[in-house]
Parts: structure tokens; sequence; C-alpha cells
């Protein structure tokens, strides 16, 4: 293992190994979400709360980032990325366990609003851990790959989730995630070092009470501008991926969609990073983003008529969605001044992602009753404008 490194003297070599295994343990706690997800049904059935309630079991590890998610940030920065990371990621595995007994409704419950602080804690550590392990040439390529985890959590889930319930049920797909999640742990364990030096500066003395702390980060343009970039993509995608679908009629061809469409998101993602890192800044990236989907929406809403064009204008449009979280995330190890500002700006982007995955869904399902496509497009082109917007404010602050 490398020797530790100062936020002064960052690495001249990325630690491929530790930041693909990080990027591992991200997934592991993006499927927090996606095992829920691909198991509704079996959930409604096993336990039959109701719609309402297996609903809100999916939803409310989410709850936790957007209400603690920059407290997460302060708290990583104090205690130490990866004491955090090995806390979170042991947090998890053992709530897998729990649920692959299959207990009662109320103790799932209870295991999901744990798992969001699992979840949280793995979110907010891991790509400070990241940052701090890529040498700056490789910074934004690894940022960028950070940024699909979600949906390659989704995408494995999706693969692997069905076949397991189907062979195992509830119990199998539960304990599979327990085990992956404890792989990741030991894996970490292994290859960390122990001193925390190497994953963060010295931090600066700071006596000031957390509100103080807590107003500081939402004025800091530099943790806040990344997060206001963010907002409006999960805001966005989480609407496209599940109402455009419904405009196509062929069944074959819907399903196809559902499938093609998250993996386009996850290239877009990785392409950001590449493009932040070799070709424009990551606010120029994410300028092009916008564009991209606001032109694609505009297209859309003219040349509907034809199902392959319409086809190949939503794969366009989800595309250059899929660039702005990795053009997001790569913004913050670029405008940071420490690894405290990276951790508030991580944290902040939690919190700030899950209040557009929250606000998003609801506010395009209203338009599009009111206003069917048009009403969907009207709501992107808001999106792209304000997304655009806080894209260029940051790119005053590196200019």
């Amino acid at each position: 293992m490398a020797s530790a490194v100062t936020a002064q003297n960052p690495p001249q070599k990325t630690a491929w190994m530790e930041v693909f295994v990080l990027w591992f343990a991200g997934i592991s706690a993006a499927m927090q979400f996606a095992k829920f997800s691909v198991s509704y049904n079996e959930l409604l059935a096993y336990y039959q709360a109701g719609p309402t309630w297996t609903g809100a079991s999916i939803s409310v590890v989410g709850t936790i980032g957007l209400i603690f998610g920059v407290t997460a940030g302060l708290m990583a920065g104090k205690i130490g990325y990866r004491k955090v990371l090995i806390g979170a990621l042991t947090l998890g595995a053992c709530l897998s366990f729990i649920q692959a007994t299959l207990p009662s409704f109320e103790i799932v419950m209870a295991t999901r609003v744990l798992e969001g602080f699992s979840q949280l804690g793995v979110v907010v550590a891991a790509p400070t851990m990241i940052a701090k392990l890529s040498a700056p040439q490789h910074r934004s390529i690894t940022m960028g790959l950070w940024g699909t985890f979600f949906g390659v959590a989704f995408a494995l889930t999706g693969l692997f989730g069905k076949p397991l319930i189907t062979h195992f049920e509830l119990s199998g797909l539960y304990l599979a995630h327990g085990l992956f999640m404890t792989s990741m742990l030991i894996a970490l364990l292994l290859l960390l070092e122990k001193g925390e030096g190497r994953y963060s500066a010295t931090p600066l003395p700071n006596n000031d009470g957390y509100f103080t702390k807590l107003g500081k980060i939402y004025r800091t343009p530099q943790t806040l501008l990344p997060g206001l970039v963010f907002v409006f993509y999960t805001c966005t995608l989480v609407s496209l991926l599940t109402y455009i679908p419904n405009f196509i009629e062929s069944n074959s061809l819907r399903t196809t969609m559902q499938v093609v469409l998250p993996l386009l998101s996850t290239a877009g993602t990785f392409i950001a990073g590449t493009l932040s890192q070799y070709i424009m800044r990551p606010q120029r990236v994410a300028q092009l983003a916008y564009a991209g989907l606001a032109v694609g929406a505009i297209l859309l809403s003219q040349l509907s008529d034809s199902v392959i064009v319409f086809t190949l204008l939503i794969s366009q449009m989800v595309l250059f969605a899929g660039l702005i979280p990795g053009a997001a995330l790569a913004m913050i190890p670029r405008l940071a001044r420490n690894s405290e500002e990276q951790a508030n700006g991580y944290g902040l982007i939690a919190q700030l992602g899950n209040l557009g995955a929250t606000v998003g869904p609801p506010s395009f399902a209203t338009l599009i009753t009111a206003f069917g496509l048009y009403g969907m497009v009207g709501l992107v082109l808001f999106v792209c404008l304000m997304g655009s917007l806080f894209a260029f404010l940051a790119s005053r602050l590196d200019s």
C-alpha cells in the first residue's frame, strides 16, 4: 500500500484496486434500494401490508439521506471516513441478515430506517476516499465511475434478483445481499490502511456550533453548487425512466426500453467522467448535458408520431441526462479546497439528490396527467434552464 498523503501532496498514482472495491461498496449500498424495488410484488404478497406501506419500505431508506445528508458529511469528517465506511457496511450487512429471516413487517420497517443510515454513510465516505486515492490526472474518471454505482446496482439486482427469489424466495435475495456487503467489508478491511491520514487532511481548528457549520455549508458555493446541479438531475431522470416508456405503444419495445434506458444513463455518467478529465471542465459537461436534454425534449414534442424517432429521442435524452451526475460528482474534488469540503459536498448531494427523487415524480405525474407529453416536455425545459444556470455559476468559481 502507498504511504499516507496529505491534501497538499496528492498521490501521483491512482490506487485502482481500492477505488474499484470502494465502487463495489457503493453498489452494495445502492442495492439497499434495489433489493426492495425488485422484490416489491413478493413483499406485497408475503406481508399483506398494502401498497402504501410496502412502497414506504422502499422509499424510507432515501428519507434518511434527505434529512441527515449534510449532517453525515460533517460527522464523517470528524469521526474519520474509514471508520464511517466500515461501520456503515457492517450495519448494512447485519440488517440484510435480519431481513433474510423474514421477521414481522414492523421489524422490517425498522431495519429499513437503519439501512438509510448505512447507505448514507457509504455514499458520503466512499467518494471522498476515492477522490483522495486518485491521482489528479484520473480524478474525474474515478468520480465518473463512482457516479454509475446506483444504475449498476439496479441493473445487477434486476438481473440476479428475480432468479434468486424464484429459487430461494425472499430470504435468498436478502441473504445474498448481506453476503455481498460482508465481502466488501472484508475486502476493505484488508485493503485500507488503518490510519485516517491517507483519506483526509488534518481538520482545521473550528469551534463553530453545529447550526453555524450547517449554515456555512449551504452558503459555501464550492459545496452548494454541485448539489444544485445534481438535484435537477434526480428530479428528472427517475421521472423519465418511470413515465416515458408509458408513451410507447408496443409492449415488447416498452419492455426493451425499460432495460436499455438505465444502461444508457449509466453509460452517460461514465462518459462524463472521461470528458471532464480530458476534454472540458465538469461544469461545461453539465451545461452540455442540460442543453442536449433540452434539445431532445423540444424535438420529442414535435416528432412523437414515429415510434422509431420517438425511441431514438428518448434514448438521446436519457444518455444526456446520465452525463449530469458524472459532471456534478467531478465538480466536487475540483472545487473543494479540502477533504472536509469534499465530504460536505457529497453529503449535500445525498440530501438534495433524495429531495429531487422525492419531488420529481409527483410533479411530472401531475403535469403529464394535465397536459400529456407537452406537460413533461415543459417541465424538462424548466429543469434544464435551472440546471444550466447553476452549472454556469459553478464555472465562475473555476475560471
